[in-house]
């Protein structure tokens, strides 16, 4: 709960929240050199593409690939495997509305993890910019 309530106040700071809207655009822009896709994924992305049962599997598999990114002890391996999801996610677009039950709580989670290491980042930049 105290982090939900941090990040509510920090998603009230409109310069934080420009801050991550330009993160995000550049992470996608960058995201073909340094977000492969791997097979599993693919399979099950393809495999919805036809179907939409595998729907459950796909956003499984992205939750499955959070939570190993959140419990890297390497902060370079967890930001990208976290930036990796998020990704991912962004690029199923309009999908993630049309089936918002099965997305929701892999969405909760990206959040949590998400928010958290940009806010650190921002503060970052802030500082730099302050010396």
């Amino acid at each position: 709960m105290k982090l939900q309530k941090k990040i509510e106040s920090w998603c009230k700071d409109e310069n934080f929240m420009h801050y991550v809207q330009e993160r995000v655009r550049k992470e996608m822009c960058e995201s073909t050199e340094s977000h492969r896709i791997d097979p599993e994924y693919e399979k099950l992305d393809e495999g919805f593409e036809y179907e939409d049962r595998y729907i459950v599997p796909l956003v499984t598999y992205l939750t499955y690939k959070l939570r190993l990114a959140v419990v890297q002890r390497s902060a370079r391996k967890r930001k990208r495997g976290i930036w990796w999801v998020l990704v991912h996610v962004e690029m199923q677009g309009h999908y993630v509305k049309v089936f918002a039950a099965d997305f929701e709580p892999l969405l909760a989670e990206l959040r949590e993890a998400f928010l958290p290491m940009l806010h650190t980042e921002y503060i970052q930049t802030l500082n730099e910019k302050s010396e």
